[in-house]
């Protein structure tokens, strides 16, 4: 009985998260200033930032 080929793992590690919660809303403000966020989408993730600390 031939043995399947075992298919190839791809080891991703997911995106590190700054630690700091000062870094993360820098760079939560330099996405929005780039209108990469709206307000909006800013404002949500900065309380869920200070929500943690």
């Amino acid at each position: 009985m031939p043995q399947a080929a075992a298919a190839p793992v791809t080891a991703t590690a997911p995106a590190p998260q700054a630690a700091d919660p000062i870094e993360q809303l820098r760079k939560l403000g330099e996405l929005r200033d780039a209108g990469v966020l709206s307000e909006e989408e800013f404002a949500a993730k900065k309380a869920d930032i200070l929500s943690r600390m």
